[in-house]
């Protein structure tokens, strides 16, 4: 079925409405040249029903159609030529040719039908009645032509909607594969830190149990202090492990607190649990941008977990100061201390991870440290 029919019911009612009064007029007016009228009438009214028929890319039978439609038109002049208005009943064909090819094509067709009815209508009826026609002809190729763009502009837009929808479902299973697939690292990344840490601590733990109970048992464990405190220096550790892992469990809370909020619960909920005696100090209430607050708590994290895991430190504390339109954080502990040449070089403690961060942020890292004299994690960046 023709694009014309199928989407513009109105449009073509109208156009049977035309014809059919434009067919009565000149009927009733005329009624001796009826017998010719009314066969020719028949003939334009049946090729009409049949145009939604017609493929539109046949272009080949769009052309007959409109050519025999142009030629009773002018059987019509000639049967009864002292009425002008047959020439309206070209008006649907030329909305039809304007649908069916492309406007320059179109508008040769516009210029075919204004030529052909000038040369008959002139003669009679001036011309002026001509011109009538001929911006009759022009309009409704315009409102043709419009409406095309129109229907063309809606089915594009339908598509790209559809394709938006299709591309929109595409993302949100991507995201839940994403999520997924980030559960999963996450998983396997605390059964890799529990293997690493806890669970070797537990293992020593076993081992030396064993192997001092056998030695109790021999009368050759020479102080007992020592070997329970050793024990206790293992579980202390191992326990320092476990509630770090079961933190990191938790969801962050930075978003919801705020970057001081969130250190004063991190410091709450592992080092000061873990026996350590841990101070956040800020000297006032700190409105960041959230990409500044992520990445200072990453670093802060990071350096927390250093200084829990391989410093043993006994004190450690956060310092956040604003100064001159710049933010400054400082994470110091007093643990045994590294050399920060060596780590580097083996990109270990998770220092890479931190020139990275602040490198993103346009700010400064200064680390501070030697074996036995703690360690220093400074940062300032742009508020």
């Amino acid at each position: 079925m023709s694009k014309f029919t199928t989407r513009n019911t109105i449009a073509t009612f109208v156009s049977y409405l035309m014809i059919t009064a434009v067919s009565l007029l000149g009927i009733s007016e005329y009624p001796d040249a009826r017998s010719q009228t009314i066969p020719v009438l028949a003939l334009f009214f049946l090729l009409m029903f049949v145009q939604p028929l017609l493929p539109p890319s046949r272009k080949g039978l769009s052309t007959i159609y409109i050519t025999l439609q142009l030629l009773l038109m002018v059987a019509l002049y000639f049967i009864v030529p002292l009425v002008d208005y047959w020439a309206i009943l070209l008006i649907p064909t030329i909305i039809y040719a304007v649908h069916v090819f492309r406007l320059e094509v179109g508008l040769i067709w516009v210029a075919i039908f204004s030529t052909v009815v000038s040369i008959i209508i002139v003669d009679r009826h001036g011309f002026g009645v001509a011109l009538v026609y001929f911006a009759a002809y022009v309009f409704f190729a315009s409102y043709a032509f419009l409406l095309e763009k129109t229907e063309k502009t809606q089915a594009e837009s339908q598509q790209l909607l559809a394709e938006l929808q299709k591309s929109n479902r595409k993302l949100t299973e991507l995201a839940f594969n994403a999520e997924e697939l980030a559960t999963i690292k996450e998983r396997n990344r605390l059964a890799r830190e529990l293997h690493d840490s806890v669970t070797q601590s537990l293992y020593s733990l076993t081992l030396l149990s064993a192997g001092w109970r056998r030695l109790a048992v021999k009368g050759q464990l020479a102080s007992v202090e020592d070997s329970f405190a050793e024990i206790e220096e293992v579980a202390q550790h191992a326990l320092k492990e476990m509630r770090l892992l079961i933190y990191e469990l938790r969801p962050p809370a930075l978003e919801k607190e705020g970057l001081q909020g969130a250190l004063h619960h991190r410091l709450n909920a592992v080092e000061k649990r873990a026996g350590v005696e841990a101070h956040l100090v800020t000297d006032e209430v700190l409105d960041l941008p959230p990409e500044v607050e992520e990445a200072l708590y990453a670093i802060a994290v990071e350096a927390l977990n250093n200084s829990l895991k391989h410093a043993a430190a006994t004190s450690v504390t956060v310092q956040l100061q604003t100064q001159d339109g710049c933010v400054k954080m400082e994470v110091v502990d007093n643990g045994r201390g590294f050399d920060p040449r060596r780590i580097e070089e083996t990109r270990g403690m998770g220092l890479k991870s931190m020139r990275e961060r602040v490198e993103q942020l346009d700010g400064a890292l200064e680390i501070v440290s030697m074996p036995g004299a703690g360690a220093s994690i400074k940062v300032e960046v742009t508020a």
